[in-house]
């Protein structure tokens, strides 16, 4: 019994220092590995390995990466994390079918620090310097990042051009192999989940944009508390500019998108979103109209649409509950003027640049012009139609004119008083002019022009204003009386300018015209 139990013990040991020489020599393998394989151009250390042979794990402690020259749109990439743990190595796909087979690769809090290129750095030739070679298919069941941090910063390292304080990752079924590597995107992966905590960057010089958080997978994308905003304040960017620029806060505390799925072709990004919903968005605007005006060409939305870096089609996006705020300061001592719109619903549809698509960009719209008229509006355009042709519709309806002073007074030095009981336009139109008709029912419309302080009427002008302003007696049977439009687009100016002039050129045309139907 002792005999057999002292071979037992001897087998055991044997066993033992067997498995401990060979988690030995494979450690060695490893970073013999790693010396000979790593590209020169890339620096990988860590501080400590450890292997479980059994169970084919292996993991790096205190992981340091750094890799140099241009890889995508970076010239160096730095990664740091707590821990790299791979699980589930499979050792017979390896020797017997050339591959590399991983149950699981996790990254614990990953710090992953991204530097652009400069501009004078040629994108085809410096991929060619270090290009990827890739002797065996990879394929991971699970890719994690948990707790990462990134930073993508410019060239000089001097501004951070995004900012994730938090991101979470899972990648399933990710692989690739010596072709795919070469791609734009180097893996294929199927099922993804993406957390995303506290994202920001700046837009240019001026604009910065947040989010508090996004949570992504294949079907849904779910942000809360998104921001587009000036970085200033109204009185530093009127201090930092020459020319009229908007001062901006646009938010939304909650977008949801469906159905979203992305494609590349000849390194071109396609964004396809099913729907996409904005819920209770609200958009400030301040313009210091005391600045120089900028007399560049404004292209209309159509064209903008085409100069996109990205191709995108999305078939339906709805806007419920939103907001918008228009302010001018005019260039004297009176306040600022705002023109606000609440209640505001939307919905666009076929919302494309792709040359192949035959639908119209279709946007409808409900809202309450400074919180009591009721307003709607119907628009309609193609994305690459020469022209850039368009059509509109709309209404309005129970507006009391008085609602319109606190913005006429400081802006145009222009009062009015009376009713419009219903408004309805059309225009068609192109970037260079437009035309269309107009029927309006009021009561008792009359305008007073101000001095130059905004505290006094300026009687002999009013009064001769006032002498061709039809009351709104003359009407037909129905009440209404009828203008023609007819405008010519100021091209430095923004669509809802053009749009502006239109409805303007139809409300003189109703008011002061015969009133009747051609």
């Amino acid at each position: 019994m002792n005999r057999i139990f002292k071979w037992l013990s001897l087998f055991l040991i044997f066993l033992v220092a067997a498995y401990m020489l060979a988690e030995w020599k494979m450690k060695n393998e490893i970073i013999s590995f790693l010396e000979r394989k790593v590209p020169s151009h890339i620096d990988f250390s860590y501080d400590k390995i450890t292997i479980n042979l059994i169970k084919g794990n292996i993991a790096f402690e205190e992981v340091a990466v750094v890799s140099l020259g241009k890889q995508t749109s970076s010239c160096e990439i730095k990664v740091d994390a707590n821990k790299l743990s791979i699980k589930g190595f499979s050792y017979w796909k390896v020797l017997f079918q050339k591959a590399i087979f991983i149950k699981s690769l996790t990254l614990t809090k990953p710090h992953l620090n991204f530097k652009t290129c400069p501009k004078n750095v040629d994108e085809d030739t410096a991929n060619k310097n270090n290009p990827i070679k890739l002797l065996k298919e990879i394929f991971v069941e699970e890719l994690i990042f948990e707790g990462g941090i990134v930073e993508v910063w410019d060239d000089e390292e001097e501004v951070e051009l995004i900012a994730v304080n938090e991101i979470n990752l899972s990648l399933k079924e990710v692989a690739t192999n010596p072709k795919t590597i070469a791609k734009y995107i180097p893996f294929t992966f199927s099922e993804y989940y993406i957390e995303i905590q506290n994202f920001s960057a700046p837009l240019g010089e001026f604009e910065k944009l947040q989010m508090q958080s996004m949570v992504m997978n294949n079907a849904t994308i779910d942000i809360t508390n998104f921001s587009l905003f000036t970085k200033y304040s109204k009185t530093v960017l009127s201090e930092k500019i020459s020319y009229q620029r908007d001062h901006t806060n646009f938010s939304v505390p909650s977008i949801k998108v469906e159905n979203h799925n992305y494609l590349v072709s000849k390194d071109s990004l396609l964004i396809n979103f099913k729907e996409l919903a904005l819920n209770t968005p609200k958009l400030k605007v301040y313009r210091d109209k005391s600045k120089l005006e900028d007399f560049r060409n404004k292209p209309l939305y159509g064209k903008l649409l085409q100069k996109l870096p990205f191709k995108v089609a999305i078939d339906s996006i709805f806007i419920k509950n939103g907001a918008i705020v228009y302010e001018e300061n005019i260039p004297n001592n009176a306040p600022a003027g705002a023109l606000s719109f609440e209640d505001l619903n939307a919905s666009i549809s076929n919302l494309s640049n792709q040359k192949n698509t035959q639908d119209l960009v279709k946007i409808g719209l409900t809202a309450k012009l400074m919180n009591t008229a009721k307003f709607h509006l119907n628009w309609q355009f193609d994305v690459y139609d020469p022209n850039s042709t368009f059509l509109i519709s709309g209404g309005l309806s129970n507006l009391n004119t008085s609602s319109l002073n606190d913005f006429l007074v400081p802006n145009l030095r222009t009062q009015t008083t009376g009713t419009i009981d219903q408004l309805y336009f059309t225009i068609s139109g192109n970037e260079h002019n437009s035309k269309g008709d107009i029927k309006m029912s009021y009561e008792d419309f009359k305008f007073e022009v101000l001095n130059k302080e905004r505290n006094g009427v300026k009687k002999v002008l009013s009064f001769i204003g006032n002498l061709f302003v039809n009351d709104g007696s003359k009407t037909d049977e129905d009440g209404y009386r009828y203008g023609e439009i007819s405008a010519e687009r100021v091209k430095n100016k923004s669509f809802f300018n053009y749009l502006w002039i239109n409805i303007e050129d139809g409300l003189l045309s109703v008011l002061t015209g015969n009133g009747k139907k051609e």
